[in-house]
């Protein structure tokens, strides 16, 4: 069985799915496990490497737990049985070596279990707090929790960002059924995926689209304008009365 078909049961499998673009022969620190204590430290209240290198340096017992093990070689002979922490340097190498297409693929298929039947999504495009960078987020209501994550490029926009990666949201998570957004996603590219799929959207229309805004309105008030009322006609029958 592939490392990608294994089930996973836990975040730690999550992680042990991803390759690491480091050579194999000398690693001290494993991905998985690096991972799994840098998700730990970030939900612990660490906002950066460094903050992230004290918190591990300061829990010897929850980095065995994790998965570290002490060097196989070591030239100081009581460094041979010690779980070192990784450095802030080790922690910034590892994390510009992820994969976030790579990673984005391995925790939607154990976010996807999570998510019920007829799930609603919001999305959103957000600036990270303390970097430059911008995303575009798809968060589950019903889990409480961003499902699908997308570097918005230098040379796109959010909308872009989403025409890209709408077919492999929709493909990733079956049972989100309702997507909602503001009107930076109100485009007939994104409506016209979300119909195929046979999903449901409630996207927001500003004023400025005149042209878009003027044809809801006549679809709505088409909707409001009540049908005739049903009347039932009683059809009498003639009784022909039989010749002498």
């Amino acid at each position: 069985m592939s490392r990608s078909s294994c089930p996973l049961k836990s975040l730690l499998d999550v992680f042990a799915t991803l390759h690491s673009p480091r050579a194999a022969r000398g690693i001290r620190y494993p991905l998985h496990s690096t991972l799994a204590l840098i998700l730990l430290a970030i939900l612990s209240g660490c906002k950066n490497h460094s903050q992230i290198s004290v918190f591990a340096k300061t829990r010897r017992p929850l980095l065995k737990r994790l998965g570290f093990r002490p060097p196989k070689y070591s030239r100081k002979h009581k460094m041979k049985t010690e779980i070192r922490a990784p450095s802030e340097d080790t922690l910034t190498r590892i994390l510009a070596g992820l994969c976030p297409a790579q990673f984005n693929e391995a925790f939607a298929r154990y976010l996807s279990r999570m998510v019920s039947r007829g799930a609603q999504a919001a999305i959103d495009g957000k600036a990270l707090r303390g970097a430059d960078d911008y995303v575009l987020s798809i968060f589950a209501n019903d889990i409480c929790q961003v499902v699908w994550q997308e570097d918005v490029g230098s040379k796109e926009n959010e909308l872009s960002c989403l025409e890209r990666s709408i077919s492999a949201i929709l493909e990733r998570y079956p049972n989100l059924r309702l997507f909602t957004g503001d009107a930076a996603f109100c485009h007939k590219s994104i409506a016209r995926s979300l119909i195929q799929a046979k999903r449901d959207y409630f996207l927001q229309l500003k004023a400025p689209h005149t042209t878009d805004v003027r044809l809801a309105e006549k679809a709505f008030a088409q909707l409001r304008r009540r049908p005739p009322l049903a009347t039932t006609v009683e059809k009498r029958g003639l009784r022909e009365e039989p010749k002498s």
